[in-house]
This record gives structure tokens, sequence and C-alpha cells, in this order.
């Protein structure tokens, strides 16, 4: 069904305005955010979106069955599983504590979310973990165990050889996908530490429930 013109219109004006607000909300309030958001809210968050890492799980699933025979599929996986890990299971909650309108809440948290570069919410990211997760040289240092190169770093040339696959039909090699699943196992291990610190864990389904359960 096609629309005309006015509700073009509408519906242009409607998106501009929920990227104005989401911009907003991460410029201007992300330290709040991170402040305000404390355990009993990000946990009762979690606990009401159980299935929040579910697709992230499902993903590394895939990347772990690929990686032997297609690396360039299992790079994809990997690299896909990390960024949903990142913003929709470490940024949203955040955003969606700012938001006391439930229906707003959604639609602000997923366009702060479905920001295309993620190096934009780095300082988000890194605040949640340091805020909940103690880290001997702050999370800007923090290498996963057997690399010498902070995560963050290993995760943007992931991110380049990534990029390269898709807008240069460039293969990778093996070792690129099996970083790849390095550095989300890494970051997997700082969710689940984040989510012990409040009383919760990822189950082996990717569910996230009571730790001690």
């Amino acid at each position: 069904m096609s629309i005309d013109w006015n509700e073009a219109q509408q519906e242009q004006a409607y998106s501009e305005f929920a990227d104005s607000l989401a911009a907003e909300l991460y410029d201007e309030h992300k330290e709040r955010a991170i402040e305000e958001l404390v355990s009993e809210r990000l946990s009762s968050y979690y606990l009401h979106h159980p299935h929040i890492a579910g697709q992230a799980i499902a993903f590394l699933k895939k990347a772990k069955s690929y990686k032997d025979c297609d690396p360039v599929a299992s790079l994809l996986y990997s690299c896909s599983a990390t960024e949903v890990l990142l913003k929709t299971v470490l940024v949203k909650p955040i955003v969606y504590g700012l938001v006391h309108t439930e229906s707003l809440a959604e639609l602000i948290a997923s366009k702060v979310v479905g920001e295309p570069t993620i190096d934009r919410l780095k300082q988000l990211i890194f605040g949640i973990l340091e805020h909940h997760i103690a880290f001997e040289n702050g999370i800007e240092k923090f290498c996963r165990d057997g690399s010498e190169l902070p995560i963050w770093d290993e995760r943007g040339k992931i991110q380049k050889v990534r990029n390269c696959i898709l807008h240069q039909a460039k293969p990778c090699k093996s070792e690129d996908a099996e970083l790849s699943l390095k550095v989300l196992m890494a970051f997997l291990g700082l969710t689940d530490s984040l989510l012990r610190n409040i009383g919760l864990k990822l189950s082996k389904g990717g569910l996230i429930v009571y730790e001690n359960k």
C-alpha cells in the first residue's frame, strides 16, 4: 500500500525527531545514565528481557560451526554477535532506563543502538563495564588472555576485516576468524561478569537468569 506526500512528510518528521532525541540522550546524558541506572534498575531490565542475548549466542554457535570449513562465514557471524552483544545487551538497557514512557523508551533505545558506528558508543560501553567490574589498569587497557592488544583495538581490527568482506568481497584468513571468535568470547565473559555483579548470569542457552539457579 502506498502512502501520500503528507504521510511521508509526517513519517520523516517523526524519524528526525526520534533521531535527534536519541542523539541528545547519548551525547548529553551518558554520564547520568551510568550513575542513575544502578544495579536494581539494570537487574530489573534484564529480568524483564531474559532473551536479550539469545541472538548473539545463536550467532556464536554458528561462528564456531563454520570456523574450520568457512572462515568468512565464521567471522561474519562472530563479528555480528559481538556488535549485538555490545549494543543490545550493554547499551540498550542504559538508554531504556532514561526514558520513563514505555513505548517511547523502546523507540529511542532502538534508535541509539541502531547507530552504525559502534565507536560512538565506546565510552558508554566502557562506563557501564567499569561501573560493575574492577579492571586493574582500566577498561581502555584491558587485554584478553593471550593478547597484548587492548580488546577494543582487536574488535576494531576485526571490524575492518568484516568491512573488506562485505564491501570488497575480500576473503579472510582462518586466523582472522579465530581472532574474531576470541574477541567475542572475551566480551561475552565481561558481560557475564557484569551480570554476576548484580546477581544474574548467562545460562548456556543465552538466557539471563538469577545466578543461584
